[in-house]
């Protein structure tokens, strides 16, 4: 449909991708800047930008994913906070699929979207058609 901008649920493995500057990283970069652009739509949900900065935190200290989580909020994503219906859906992927915690979310928010999910976390393979994947 013409005007209707892609979506992409961004996982925490795409978004630390990115900031580690890992192979993979141009996928996540391109997706920022078409977003930036008005060409394409980014969300990600709560529970997987916590991941990320605990990450962070966890290997580069916290003042540094303090850092790091006001550099995401000025990215052009959109976080998406809890509620009930997507909580319930990713309880019942985590029950269902073999996928982390976190990740039930990040495919949650993806089904309920009906966007395409950016990770290079091989765990989602276990959905098959349930979404769609682009590798980061």
């Amino acid at each position: 449909m013409p005007g209707v901008k892609p979506g992409y649920v961004l996982d925490a493995c795409a978004l630390l991708r990115l900031a580690q500057a890992e192979p993979g990283c141009e996928v996540v970069r391109d997706l920022l800047y078409a977003a930036r652009r008005g060409e394409a739509e980014l969300v990600m949900h709560q529970m997987n930008l916590g991941e990320v900065v605990y990450c962070i935190g966890k290997a580069h200290g916290w003042a540094t994913a303090q850092r790091k989580r006001g550099e995401i909020a000025l990215l052009p994503i959109r976080i998406v906070p809890f509620d009930d219906r997507l909580f319930w859906q990713a309880v019942e992927l985590k029950a269902t699929f073999a996928i982390s915690y976190a990740d039930a979310f990040a495919a949650a928010l993806a089904i309920a979207l009906d966007a395409t999910l950016v990770s290079t976390d091989s765990e989602f393979a276990s959905l098959g058609t349930r979404i769609k994947r682009l590798a980061g």
